[in-house]
């Protein structure tokens, strides 16, 4: 009696329990739709504190709703057409009041600001939806897992003996018969191994004959679809020979040609090849079936033995109840004869390890995946069952039960999503290969790329319906499957139309603007970041196309004042800053590039061009300066920075850098004008300062001189108070001949001449001169010498070659030419030195007179 009160105490109190909680079932979709809506449709206010005014108001009590108003109100939240009718008069009520304010009525202290950075709405979304899937995430756990019974029914256990006992003796009877049938199971199976082995050897053997058998067939109908295919090709060589006799008279009777029919002909052979094969593993599957049911027999007897073991034990039970022979009936038969009949049966028609018994028309890796994962699903559904089972006869509550029983389902439905994971590759392949052999190629390997999507959508979308209890659910779940597939197929429209544009404009932008090798190049550059971008861009629109399909209200998400709509204005923004900047960048880049080109076919475009080089770098690092700062700026303004205090950090900033370096803005600055004005260009021949020397390379502030014995002179621009430029529009090389007074100047000025003439005709110095020799006649007369210049256009870079040329040349002139070329000399005349030197002299004939004498003596 103690026991019955208490089951009747607690089943009272469970049915009071799920008629509140199916009332709230009832309700649950729509209140979540309704929250849904009021968190999107409203603008983002974020978390403001209640002022001060407020404060000292008094507090209204909230009328109470009676029960027909209550009803009233769940049937208009439980009719969607009404929820929708009520929601857009909350709507409308909503802007009628903030339309009705006054231009000068302050707004209440609970509102929200009138503008938002993007920084603070979206910190109040996040805030605010995390909240929201919080309180649903709390609803929807506890409609699945309703465990708050559990505690009284622990206690009613723990303070009621009988209760213990009951539970005691049915463990006991679980335990005989689960010990008692897996022993007498595991004898039986050994009995039966002999009879089994012998039923698996004959199977062998009897596999071995048909493959044999099989073979044979195979081989031969390979061979006569080969003697056709060898026919068919004689038909038409001769075929062909008869065409070309026939063909002015008949030309229209041929139809098709050798090689389409040939391909047509291997196509019949391929098939019937493929198909007899199918003929031939179905036969040999048939041939196996009597072996396969002989060992699916014996492996039934031992599961047998369980019912059997239950039945003696409620049968010699004299204490047996209603609740033991539950329990009892629930181990033997769903644990112990549906699970393991069932894998019983998994292992004859896959048969993992032993091919000759296996019935399925699969190959060993599918077979082992396929028994495997069976048999893990059979064995846990069992276990499960048998144990939820229990649970019931122990007297557990109802709901308990059935919360327990949805997560052990839930355990199933994650190991059957598991096993979609594994099974995706080799479907996938399988797929493939039967579209190789299909006329709808492209729609099977989409199924074998995209068929594991929706198998886990059904999976866990079935188990959530079934587990929360949603009205009309699979309903739903066959409509979202639907409108899925249509915006999959959208998606990839829109995919298939972007990046092919995409690749288009990449291939015909080069060719509208005409651009060169190096902006071609350039361009390039910009098309993996341009793909990423609009990667981005096809997922963000496949979130939007996927939220409307699956009932999301976008349009209230990008309503006006929502965080949609201002996000997607400040990322608009961002977005076209910067392409606003590449744009500018490029164009620039392009325009000077077409300048140059341009003016390379002027007769004085090299030297400009060399300006332009010059002048390129530092007027991309300008560019390139403010865009950065241009971009920056507006990208942290649209990210809720406020700008202003960097604007004037960098004013300040900027005076003081004017005041502490006067000598480096001056020398930028006379650099800027210098260049400009082509005064300088890198490998020019200049003096600077009384330097002589060629500009080896040319910063923003400096110009740097290599001078003849190599060495490097670096000058800032201001320091530079005389340039002398030796490379600019043409140059003379001066040439002075200094000649005897005993020569003829004519015969100077017709050596200039025809110096001149030949240095015109040698071809290394003709392009160097562009004007004939410029005669100045004769420039001095000195102590030794004649003096006569003149000069020889030339090219700026042909002014040193030309003059060194000319000189060595005019000095094997006038040697030719017998013209004299003095040099300077100095007569020194010394009297004592000229007495001295006589008086040596006759004392040198007085002594060879001597000797003279005494060798005649």
């Amino acid at each position: 009696m103690q026991r019955n009160w208490g089951s009747r105490l607690i089943r009272e109190k469970q049915e009071v329990f799920k008629s509140d909680q199916s009332q709230r079932r009832s309700i649950f979709p729509a209140m979540l739709a309704f929250l849904c809506l009021c968190l999107l449709a409203v603008p983002q206010k974020g978390f403001a504190d209640v002022s001060a005014d407020n404060s000292h108001k008094s507090v209204q009590q909230a009328p109470r709703l009676t029960s027909d108003q209550t009803q009233q109100l769940l049937g208009v939240l439980d009719n969607d057409k009404k929820r929708q009718e009520f929601i857009t008069t909350l709507k409308n009520l909503s802007a009628a009041q903030q339309q009705g304010l006054a231009p000068g009525k302050k707004a209440t202290p609970g509102a929200a600001p009138a503008k938002q950075n993007l920084g603070e709405a979206l910190l109040s979304s996040l805030v605010v939806g995390g909240k929201t899937v919080q309180h649903e995430g709390q609803i929807l756990i506890k409609t699945i897992g309703n465990f708050r019974s559990l505690g009284p029914w622990l206690l009613y256990v723990r303070d009621t003996p009988d209760a213990q006992n009951e539970i005691i003796k049915i463990l006991i009877r679980i335990g005989i018969l689960v010990v008692g049938g897996g022993v007498a199971s595991f004898l039986l199976k050994l009995v039966l191994r002999r009879p089994k082995q012998i039923i698996e050897n004959k199977a062998r053997q009897n596999n071995l004959r048909k493959e044999l058998s099989e073979h044979r067939k195979m081989q031969d109908v390979k061979k006569d679809a080969q003697d056709d295919l060898e026919q068919e090709k004689q038909d038409v060589v001769q075929e062909k020979q008869n065409d070309e006799l026939l063909k002015k008279e008949q030309p229209s009777e041929k139809v098709e040609t050798e090689a389409e029919r040939l391909e047509r002909v291997e196509q019949e052979q391929a098939d019937r090849l493929r198909h007899q094969g199918s003929l031939v593993r179905l036969m040999l599957a048939l041939s196996r079936l009597p072996f396969s049911l002989g060992c699916f027999i014996l492996d039934l007897i031992p599961i047998a033995l369980f019912p059997i073991v239950a039945l003696l034990i409620q049968t010699f039970d004299v204490n047996g109840d209603v609740h033991t022979i539950e329990a009892l009936d629930a181990i033997a038969w769903i644990g112990g004869v549906a699970a393991f009949g069932f894998v019983a049966l998994m292992r004859a028609i896959f048969s993992p390890d032993q091919v000759w018994l296996r019935l399925a028309m699969v190959g060993d890796t599918g077979a082992r995946f396929w028994f495997v994962w069976l048999r893990r699903l059979a064995i846990t559904f069992g276990t499960c069952y048998s144990i939820l089972s229990v649970f019931s006869t122990f007297g557990m509550p109802d709901n308990v039960v059935i919360a327990f029983g949805k997560i052990m389902a839930l355990v199933l439905h994650v190991m059957i999503a598991v096993m979609i994971l594994q099974a995706r590759r080799p479907i996938s392949k399988a797929c493939n290969r039967i579209a190789d052999h299909s006329r709808f190629s492209g729609l099977i390997r989409f199924l074998g790329h995209f068929w594991w999507v929706a198998a886990l959508f059904f999976d866990l979308g079935l188990w959530l319906v079934w587990a929360a209890e949603i009205r009309g659910g699979y309903e739903q779940i066959a409509a979202l499957f639907l409108w899925t597939c249509v915006a999959v197929i959208i998606i990839r429209l829109l995919s298939i139309m972007a990046y092919g544009c995409l690749e288009r404009l990449f291939k015909a932008v080069p060719i509208w603007l005409d651009l060169n090798d190096e902006s071609k190049e350039r361009l390039s550059r910009y098309r993996p970041a341009v793909r990423r971008a609009v990667s981005f861009v096809m997922g963000v629109v496949s979130v939007v196309v996927f939220s409307i399909a699956w009932g999301v209200p976008v349009k209230e998400l990008l309503g006006h004042g929502s965080i949609g709509i201002h996000l997607l204005s400040s990322l608009s923004t961002i977005v076209v800053a910067v392409i606003l900047g590449m744009i500018v960048w490029e164009a620039a880049n392009i325009f000077i590039e077409r300048h140059v080109e341009k003016i390379k076919k002027e007769p004085d475009g090299f030297a400009r061009v060399a300006r332009l080089r010059t002048l390129h770098p530092m007027f991309r690092i300008i560019l390139m300066t403010i865009l950065i700062v241009i971009i920056g700026l507006t990208v942290l303004s649209e990210l809720g920075i406020n700008t202003a205090p960097l604007l004037a950090s960098a004013s300040i900033f900027g005076v003081a850098l004017g005041f502490g370096s006067q000598k480096l803005v001056q020398d930028f600055i006379s650099g800027i004008f210098l260049l400009m004005e082509n005064a300088l260009t890198v490998g020019d021949a200049v003096t600077l300062n009384g330097t002589y020397g060629v500009i080896d390379k040319l910063s923003l502030r400096t110009v740097h001189v290599r001078a003849n014995d190599g060495s490097i002179n670096i000058f800032p621009f201001s320091s530079l108070s005389q340039i002398v430029n030796y490379n600019r529009d043409f140059a003379r090389a001066l040439i002075v001949a200094e000649v005897g007074y005993s020569v003829d100047t004519d015969a100077v000025v017709q050596a200039f001449r025809d110096i001149t003439a030949g240095l015109r005709e040698d071809p290394d110095f003709k392009h160097l001169i562009i004007d004939d020799f410029q005669l100045g006649g004769v420039d001095s007369l000195n102590d030794s010498s004649v003096t006569v210049k003149g000069t020889l256009p030339t090219t700026p870079d042909g002014r040193w070659p030309v003059q060194r040329q000319f000189y060595r040349r005019m000095k094997k002139y006038f040697e030719e030419h017998g013209i004299d070329m003095p040099f300077p000399t100095r007569t020194l005349e010394i009297p004592a030195l000229e007495s001295l030197v006589k008086k040596e002299n006759k004392q040198g004939e007085a002594q060879e007179e001597i000797k003279i004498e005494k060798k005649d003596d």
